[in-house]
């Protein structure tokens, strides 16, 4: 799939930001709040490993749905090109440490500490972004500086307080995760109807942090972009 889809199923089109590794949250926000129906087009905007419990559990699970025939459209988000830079440069040894100390996804690995070949090569497929006809859908943002941002792929995985430009996006709005916002911003946002909306409510922090409000966090967070309706599940995996 091209980074622009076209595709009309007269369904709706959903959005799904940073996952890392909560799949039990997942699947009750797709199947409980979500709904989702083989109509729909689902976005995700990528990270979909590291801090949870089970990132290979999230993987298998959007693989899943792709394979029962849903309109499924994964994006790249920086962890995954993050692992994927980590098996070009470190040697067996050092990718296994990284996987499983710094990557804290061990579950990724097979019995001989190698990661396992279809998740290497569902993160080789990500996409950096999707260009639709009202929205650009994208992990962090998109550098605005750039004479041709679409070809910035740092920036479309790293950035953070991204703004906004007509000139280079012809009134389109920018949807992104990547940066743990408040849950109250989100709404704000969302209702707002604002140029660039965030949706990273940082699903892994339930508990109180140095950085986050653990009370305006702990959320996955779904966006119907034909309604502006904001669907927000819980963290629920230590339950």
């Amino acid at each position: 799939m091209s980074p622009t889809t076209t595709i009309d199923t007269k369904g709706r089109r959903l959005v799904i930001s940073d996952i890392h590794g909560c799949s039990k949250t997942l699947r009750k926000l797709v199947e409980d709040g979500v709904k989702l129906t083989r109509k729909d087009q689902l976005y995700f905007l990528g990270d979909y490993i590291d801090r949870g419990p089970n990132s290979s559990g999230v993987i298998d699970y959007i693989l899943e749905l792709i394979r029962m025939g849903y309109n499924i459209f994964p994006l790249r988000g920086n962890h995954e090109q993050n692992l994927l830079n980590a098996i070009g440069e470190y040697d067996a040894e050092t990718l296994t440490q990284y996987v499983s100390r710094i990557c804290k996804s061990p579950d990724l690995l097979d019995e001989s500490n190698n990661i396992k070949s279809k998740y290497v090569d569902f993160f080789q497929k990500l996409k950096f972004y999707y260009d639709l006809n009202d929205f650009i859908i994208v992990h962090a943002g998109l550098n605005l500086n750039h004479p041709n941002p679409f070809e910035d792929r740092v920036s479309m995985l790293e950035l953070r307080n991204p703004n906004y430009s007509t000139y280079h996006l012809n009134g389109k709005r920018i949807i992104h995760g990547h940066q743990v916002t408040p849950l109250s911003d989100i709404v704000i946002a969302v209702r707002e109807k604002a140029r660039v909306i965030p949706l990273d409510n940082g699903c892994f922090y339930t508990k109180p942090h140095k950085i986050y409000d653990h009370e305006q966090t702990g959320n996955l967070c779904c966006l119907n972009i034909d309604t502006f309706e904001l669907i927000t599940q819980k963290n629920i995996e230590d339950l």
